[in-house]
Protein backbone atom coordinates (compact mmCIF):
# COMPACT_ATOMS: atom_id res chain seq x y z
CA UNK A 1 0.00 0.00 0.00
CA UNK A 2 1.66 2.97 -1.11
CA UNK A 3 0.70 6.27 1.26
CA UNK A 4 1.50 9.92 -0.49
CA UNK A 5 2.57 12.64 1.41
CA UNK A 6 0.96 16.31 1.37
CA UNK A 7 3.40 19.25 0.37
CA UNK A 8 3.24 20.24 4.13
CA UNK A 9 4.07 16.91 5.15
CA UNK A 10 7.12 17.23 2.84
CA UNK A 11 8.11 20.17 3.81
CA UNK A 12 8.22 19.20 7.77
CA UNK A 13 10.13 16.25 7.60
CA UNK A 14 7.18 14.53 9.31
CA UNK A 15 6.18 10.78 8.31
CA UNK A 16 2.72 10.24 6.77
CA UNK A 17 -0.11 8.65 8.98
CA UNK A 18 -2.86 6.85 8.36
CA UNK A 19 -6.15 8.51 9.79
CA UNK A 20 -7.90 6.26 11.91
CA UNK A 21 -11.30 4.69 10.96
CA UNK A 22 -12.85 6.27 13.50
CA UNK A 23 -11.58 9.90 12.04
CA UNK A 24 -14.15 9.89 9.44
CA UNK A 25 -17.11 9.79 11.75
CA UNK A 26 -15.76 12.48 13.67
CA UNK A 27 -14.87 14.60 10.83
CA UNK A 28 -18.99 14.49 9.94
CA UNK A 29 -19.73 15.34 13.56
CA UNK A 30 -18.84 18.99 13.06
CA UNK A 31 -15.38 18.17 15.39
CA UNK A 32 -13.32 21.31 13.89
CA UNK A 33 -10.79 22.48 16.89
CA UNK A 34 -8.30 20.29 15.33
CA UNK A 35 -8.71 22.32 11.83
CA UNK A 36 -5.71 24.53 11.07
CA UNK A 37 -3.30 21.97 12.81
CA UNK A 38 -0.98 19.81 11.37
CA UNK A 39 -1.49 16.18 12.41
CA UNK A 40 1.84 16.30 14.48
CA UNK A 41 -0.15 19.31 16.58
CA UNK A 42 -2.90 17.20 17.36
CA UNK A 43 -0.95 13.75 17.99
CA UNK A 44 1.20 16.16 20.85
CA UNK A 45 -1.88 17.44 22.06
CA UNK A 46 -3.51 14.01 22.70
CA UNK A 47 -0.43 12.79 24.14
CA UNK A 48 -0.15 15.53 26.38
CA UNK A 49 -4.00 15.05 27.19
CA UNK A 50 -3.29 11.35 28.15
CA UNK A 51 -0.29 12.37 30.54
CA UNK A 52 -2.30 14.98 32.03
CA UNK A 53 -5.59 12.48 33.05
CA UNK A 54 -3.05 9.78 34.03
CA UNK A 55 -1.01 12.48 36.56
CA UNK A 56 -4.27 13.25 37.74
CA UNK A 57 -5.62 9.73 38.84
CA UNK A 58 -2.09 9.04 40.21
CA UNK A 59 -2.93 12.53 42.30
CA UNK A 60 -5.87 10.97 43.92
CA UNK A 61 -4.86 9.54 47.04
CA UNK A 62 -6.99 6.69 48.51
CA UNK A 63 -9.77 7.02 51.17
CA UNK A 64 -8.24 7.09 54.48
CA UNK A 65 -10.47 5.14 57.39
CA UNK A 66 -11.91 7.64 59.91
CA UNK A 67 -10.30 7.99 63.41
CA UNK A 68 -12.53 6.84 66.31
CA UNK A 69 -12.95 9.54 69.00
CA UNK A 70 -10.84 6.77 71.55
CA UNK A 71 -8.29 7.21 68.95
CA UNK A 72 -8.30 10.89 68.86
CA UNK A 73 -8.33 11.47 72.25
CA UNK A 74 -5.26 9.44 72.86
CA UNK A 75 -3.45 11.28 70.00
CA UNK A 76 -4.57 14.43 71.54
CA UNK A 77 -2.68 13.01 75.34
CA UNK A 78 0.13 11.55 73.26
CA UNK A 79 1.02 15.44 71.55
CA UNK A 80 0.17 17.17 74.73
CA UNK A 81 3.31 14.94 76.37
CA UNK A 82 5.57 16.12 74.01
CA UNK A 83 5.24 19.83 74.36
CA UNK A 84 7.38 21.54 76.83
CA UNK A 85 5.68 23.13 79.51
CA UNK A 86 6.84 26.63 80.54
CA UNK A 87 8.04 26.61 85.03
CA UNK A 88 6.78 28.45 87.38
CA UNK A 89 8.88 31.30 87.38
CA UNK A 90 8.90 31.18 83.04
CA UNK A 91 5.23 31.66 83.33
CA UNK A 92 5.34 34.79 85.60
CA UNK A 93 8.28 36.26 83.42
CA UNK A 94 5.79 35.58 80.30
CA UNK A 95 2.67 37.14 82.08
CA UNK A 96 4.60 39.80 82.85
CA UNK A 97 6.01 40.78 79.86
CA UNK A 98 2.51 40.82 78.29
CA UNK A 99 1.13 42.67 80.56
CA UNK A 100 3.24 45.69 80.63
CA UNK A 101 2.87 45.53 76.23
CA UNK A 102 -0.20 45.91 76.42
CA UNK A 103 -0.56 48.51 78.59
CA UNK A 104 2.43 50.33 76.47
CA UNK A 105 -0.02 50.14 73.92
CA UNK A 106 -2.99 51.02 75.56
CA UNK A 107 -0.81 54.50 76.16
CA UNK A 108 0.66 55.04 72.60
CA UNK A 109 -3.12 54.68 71.01
CA UNK A 110 -4.57 56.92 73.94
CA UNK A 111 -1.70 59.52 73.47
CA UNK A 112 -2.68 59.04 69.70
CA UNK A 113 -6.46 59.27 70.05
CA UNK A 114 -6.05 62.49 72.56
CA UNK A 115 -3.85 64.00 69.81
CA UNK A 116 -6.19 63.49 67.32
CA UNK A 117 -8.93 64.97 69.15
CA UNK A 118 -8.02 67.94 70.11
CA UNK A 119 -6.53 68.81 66.15
CA UNK A 120 -9.98 67.62 65.20
CA UNK A 121 -11.71 70.47 67.49
CA UNK A 122 -8.73 72.96 66.75
CA UNK A 123 -10.04 72.83 63.07
CA UNK A 124 -13.86 72.12 63.17
CA UNK A 125 -14.22 74.68 66.53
Amino acid sequence: MSQTRSDAEDLDGASAEVEPQDAAPRKAAGKTEDRGKSRSERRAERVKSRARAKSADEKRAPRKKRATPALYYRQIVAELRKVVWPTRTELGTYTSVVIVFVLFIIAIIALFDFGLTHAVQAVFG
